[in-house]
């Protein structure tokens, strides 16, 4: 009886541990591949780099937003200061790109 439980046990602990988590799999398979080449592609004209930030910007008012959706009380309020924040980043970065493109030589 002793060893049936014994061996019962042994075989329960090999076949949790035979296969990793979904988890610990995924990550393997995705290091073995690397990042995506397009992470790599340098924003290095104004236009690409005012495409970066509006894109951040667009990612963070969204973000900004869902924060806003789950708070019912001052919804309203909250997607005002997200908005008027969107506006402020993208002012931000056709300003900065401006600024790169009216220092580049000719």
């Amino acid at each position: 009886m002793l060893r049936t439980v014994a061996a019962s046990c042994a075989l329960a602990a090999t076949l949790a541990h035979s296969a990793p988590p979904a988890s610990e799999e995924h990550v393997g398979i995705n290091a073995e591949r690397g990042d995506p080449a397009r992470w790599y592609v340098p924003a290095d004209t104004p236009r690409l780099k005012y495409e970066t930030l509006a894109k951040e910007a667009r990612a963070a008012l969204g973000e900004a937003m869902k924060e806003c959706h789950a708070n019912r009380a001052s919804r309203t309020s909250c997607e005002t200061q997200a908005r008027a924040q969107y506006r402020r980043d993208l002012d931000d970065a056709r300003r900065e790109t401006q600024g790169a493109r009216d220092s580049k030589p000719r």
